[in-house]
């Protein structure tokens, strides 16, 4: 009887461990795609933004290219896109901000 018992919890905390430990995983797991959906940006996207936009109308490309550039990382990058989103009015979402950024760091500032 004490051996049936023994098993019995034994088996029992092996449940509650799977069942845990499963949990943890997947709560990892959905927390990583969250993560790298949100950080998903669509160049293609942002290119077009970027093209239809008054973006050209202050300064040229040689901005983006200049030794001299302010825009040191992405963070940066994507401030000075929300800045220029706010000067010129185009009142893009989050997510297009997010794909001119991606698009001008693929084609001019590859961070």
């Amino acid at each position: 009887m004490k051996l049936l018992t023994n098993k019995t919890m034994l088996v029992t905390k092996t449940t509650t461990l799977v069942k845990t430990l499963g949990l943890t995983l997947s709560l990892v797991v959905s927390g990583a795609l969250v993560s790298n959906s949100a950080f998903a940006a669509n160049a293609a996207n942002g290119k077009a933004l970027f093209t239809n936009s008054k973006c050209g109308t202050c300064h040229g490309t040689e901005i983006y290219t200049s030794k001299d550039r302010k825009v040191k990382n992405l963070k940066a990058l994507e401030a000075a896109v929300r800045l220029n989103d706010s000067k010129l009015n185009t009142n893009w979402f989050d997510e297009d901000v997010k794909d001119v950024t991606a698009y001008l760091n693929q084609q001019y500032y590859k961070f």
